[in-house]
């Protein structure tokens, strides 16, 4: 019994330190290069939710050219990007039954592309998950359309509430300004 919970702890630790190591460069949030990209994915039809996001950094090249965003409950975002070219990788989840799913985008024609040429505020959009049906032997497929909800301006609102490092740091003034731009 006891070598069996030394076991799981050894696995716990384990899966903590490849998620620190896979999580992407390492940058202060409160470097002034930095911009802060989100957006929102609703998974409804998907047979999981969204535990786990990356986004891509496509230009200029680099090392590590995978960064982790923050995910809750459909919304992802990342404060701590340089300048450079992205686009949304992949995101993964696991449900009971529907085990471990990878959700990968394509390098090319991805309408997630972003290009930052200066620091600032991004939003990537509101996407739904839709289902391609395959043949019988064919790997599963998906794609994203767009929607209108929820907006720029409720996501940041969420990212304020439900973030306190992001809301005590520089981004909760630039946040709170951008969102009195948005306001009609």
């Amino acid at each position: 019994m006891k070598y069996r919970i030394l076991f799981v702890i050894w696995l716990l630790l384990l899966g903590l330190l490849a998620g620190c190591a896979s999580s992407g460069p390492e940058r202060s949030l409160d470097d002034p290069t930095n911009s802060l990209v989100f957006g929102f994915i609703d998974m409804d039809e998907a047979p999981t939710q969204v535990s786990s996001a990356w986004i891509m950094q496509v230009a200029p090249p680099s090392e590590t050219p995978y960064w982790s965003l923050g995910v809750n409950k459909g919304l992802f975002y990342n404060s701590y990007l340089p300048p450079g070219s992205y686009q949304l990788s992949k995101f993964s989840g696991s449900g009971f039954f529907a085990g471990e799913h990878e959700y990968s985008f394509p390098r090319q024609g991805n309408q997630t592309a972003l290009r930052i040429t200066k620091p600032g505020i991004y939003f990537l959009g509101s996407f739904k998950y839709k289902k391609v049906d395959t043949g019988i032997f064919e790997q599963g497929k998906f794609s994203i359309e767009k929607i209108n909800k929820p907006t720029e301006a409720e996501l940041l609102q969420r990212i304020l509430d439900e973030n306190k490092e992001i809301k005590n740091s520089a981004w909760g003034n630039k946040i709170r300004a951008h969102l009195k731009k948005l306001k009609p």
